[in-house]
């Protein structure tokens, strides 16, 4: 009975500590929350809100948080959730860090960017950053000061879309992490915050010249822009899935890669105050 009761518990805390909430979208690079895309089908709508999977530490808060967002394909499959959300959100969680997962697609009833609109779609998502970032500051458990924007792919390429355009929402973002992002958009570029990007040199949906093209071209009165490139790191590189082919994108994994990504980003966020000291709980 006491290993039923112990097992009940835990399952509730898990519940506690994992929910999805809807969060009311806010226009601001985009004026309306569906346009008619192509990838939309043509649906348009002006209002509409984001389904956003909240992971939350132990204890009571206020918590830090990095808002993760998705990549071209979003977060139908259920590897995505397996192999990359959680991975990222129980090493957050393990640092008192919570984590909030934007879904993009599903609400506007898009299945994939990847053959088309990449730039415009994170521009676009740009706004679900900040929607979630500014729904997080109204929760009493959410630390609204230090909230990071995180993404891969595309998510990592809205992360630079984020950090570049012109703010349209009230509440910034103290820093970005961008993995594999397409930089092709963002070579002349510079950012209101201190950037992490993580790319390889074997990606060939996102070549990581086009980062090292944009880390050169940062002014010296810049804040911070770390690019780490991994020599064998392909796209993909921190997902736990064999090498292939999709919607015509080579992916693989690279284990090396995926280690030293976790500990740069642990580092940046202490470097950036999400994370005191470093210390795990």
């Amino acid at each position: 009975m006491a290993a039923l009761l112990a097992g009940a518990a835990l399952a509730a805390a898990s519940a506690a500590a994992q929910s999805t909430v809807q969060v009311p979208w806010r226009p601001g690079n985009a004026a309306s929350f569906q346009t008619g895309a192509r990838e939309e089908r043509g649906a348009t709508a002006a209002q509409g809100s984001l389904p956003v999977t909240i992971y939350r530490p132990d204890g009571d808060g206020p918590f830090p948080f990095v808002v993760l967002l998705h990549g071209c394909g979003g977060l139908k499959h259920d590897a995505m959730w397996t192999l990359w959300v959680k991975p990222w959100a129980d090493l957050f969680r393990e640092h008192g860090i919570g984590t909030a997962v934007v879904d993009s697609f599903a609400p506007r009833g898009v299945d994939q960017v990847c053959t088309s609109g990449v730039a415009a779609w994170a521009v676009r998502r740009a706004d679900d950053a900040y929607s979630t970032r500014a729904w997080l500051a109204a929760q009493p458990w959410a630390d609204g000061r230090p909230v990071a924007v995180m993404g891969m792919s595309n998510g990592g390429r809205t992360v630079l879309a984020a950090l570049r355009t012109t703010l349209s929402h009230a509440e910034p973002f103290v820093a970005g992490i961008a993995l594999y992002p397409g930089c092709q958009s963002d070579v002349a570029s510079t950012f209101y915050a201190p950037l992490l990007v993580l790319s390889g040199k074997a990606d060939t949906v996102s070549p990581a010249r086009f980062c090292e093209q944009m880390k050169a071209a940062q002014p010296g009165s810049a804040p911070e822009l770390t690019l780490i490139v991994y020599p064998k790191g392909p796209h993909t590189f921190d997902m736990r899935l064999p090498d292939r082919t999709l919607l015509g994108m080579r992916l693989g994994y690279d284990a090396d890669a995926t280690a030293d990504a976790r500990r740069q980003v642990i580092a940046f966020l202490v470097a950036h105050g999400l994370i005191s000291g470093g210390a795990t709980r």
